[in-house]
């Protein structure tokens, strides 16, 4: 097995005055035990076609063949819809379309695609190729090629292990009152996702569902990338409101107050796999759960940004800075379902705040932050660290900074 460098010539025509939305967006020439083994038992080389334009394009009549300026198969009836993919498995038979009646040489050679007046599409001649590593368009339509040593047949390239590792579930809100709203004005639930990542991902032909037990509930339409395309370091924010006629990031999910489950996933060969998952407890209303900071492993309650970064804390006034640490009694005390609690940092310091049971367990902590020196508050909406609803009774709150402390009783009503 070798890698060499491959020297490719791609020809994009216009055949009677119309300019076809059709790339040649992914191949292997080189397939062992790589793809198409639950279709035909065995590897199988393939061509991946994206249509990155806005209509389906017809491509009934167009021909196909390893060969420059030759034909072996043609396709019937049959049309790539917008932002979607087709799939041409070379296995030298003539078992009907999108099996090419041709095989794909590892040593190099051409993929020749004619419209249905014999018009090139596309000849694109390539060198040696590395056994089950494919090599195409990132991201789906672009000019950058990569290799990919996990192919994507079918589904966008996007969708490689080291892209898709950085897709996550950032915050949620899943009791919306009075909090934020879609740009119809209503007060919907959200799930906002990010990119921690390098690399942009297109989340289209994924998955949400608020029920793991069926990871495939409703599928992200792929018709509009621009959309659903989560670049590096970035957000994206899906309507959780079962009003998926009013866009494309309106999906057909509506999250519970009382509690449930969020999963993004993804059927690739014909297995599906979570992205990102997770299951929730009670929530209180106009209050999100979420990461903080983005995209860290801990969550904690916050003041709702959807599609922005999160942020736990306030400075809640101006004014000069404290000339020494304090805790201030929550308000409201006793308090049922949320309260506010206030502190002052006289100099810039890590500062943890925890709330504790009358046992002395530690039921979540809130921060654990480095602070410049100013006055805080920050909301306690009576959740312990993995989103459960706290029972009534009594609880206290602490501050700690390397050299001074300080705790509060709090009660939290029925």
């Amino acid at each position: 097995m070798k890698n060499t460098l491959l020297f490719s010539l791609f020809i994009f025509v216009f055949a009677s005055g119309q300019e076809y939305s059709i790339v040649l967006n992914e191949f292997l020439a080189s397939s062992e035990i790589c793809c198409g083994a639950e279709i035909f038992g065995n590897g199988v080389d393939f061509v991946e076609l994206y249509n990155y334009g806005t209509d389906s394009v017809d491509i009934t009549g167009w021909g196909f063949s390893d060969t420059d300026g030759s034909v072996t198969t043609t396709a019937p009836d049959t049309s790539i819809s917008p932002g979607g993919f087709l799939v041409l498995w070379y296995t030298g038979n003539a078992d009907g379309f999108p099996v090419i009646d041709e095989k794909l040489s590892s040593g190099g050679e051409t993929i020749f695609i004619a419209d249905q007046n014999g018009n090139t599409v596309i000849t694109y001649d390539f060198e040696s190729q590395t056994e089950d590593v494919s090599y195409g368009r990132y991201p789906d339509g672009g000019d950058v090629w990569l290799y990919f040593p996990v192919p994507t047949p079918g589904v966008s390239n996007t969708w490689i292990p080291e892209a898709l590792s950085g897709i996550m579930i950032n915050e949620f809100l899943a009791s919306n009152d009075a909090c934020c709203t879609d740009e119809y004005d209503n007060y919907d639930d959200f799930i906002e996702l990010f990119n921690s990542g390098t690399l942009a991902v297109n989340i289209g032909g994924m998955y949400v569902t608020d029920d793991l037990a069926d990871a495939v509930l409703w599928q992200i339409p792929r018709n509009s990338a621009d959309s659903t395309t989560i670049a590096e370091g970035d957000f994206l924010l899906l309507w959780a409101d079962k009003e998926p006629d009013q866009g494309i990031l309106h999906v057909n999910v509506k999250l519970s107050g009382g509690g449930e489950q969020i999963g993004l996933s993804t059927v690739f060969s014909g297995d599906t796999a979570f992205v990102d998952s997770l299951t929730y407890g009670e929530q209180a209303s106009d209050i999100s759960w979420g990461m903080y900071p983005d995209g860290s492993a801990s969550w904690s309650s916050l003041n709702p940004t959807p599609g922005a970064a999160n942020a736990e804390l306030g400075i809640f006034a101006e004014g000069p800075i404290p000339t020494h640490f304090s805790l201030h009694q929550n308000y409201p005390n006793p308090f049922n379902p949320s309260t506010t609690i206030r502190f002052d940092v006289s100099i810039e310091a890590l500062i943890t705040v925890t709330v504790w049971n009358i046992l002395g367990q530690r039921m979540r902590t809130l921060i654990s932050v480095n602070l410049a020196a100013g006055s805080y508050d920050l909301q306690f909406n009576g959740l312990d660290g993995f989103g459960r609803k706290l029972s009534a009774g009594v609880y206290f709150i602490s501050m700690e900074t390397m050299n001074w402390s300080a705790t509060r009783k709090m009660i939290l009503m029925n």
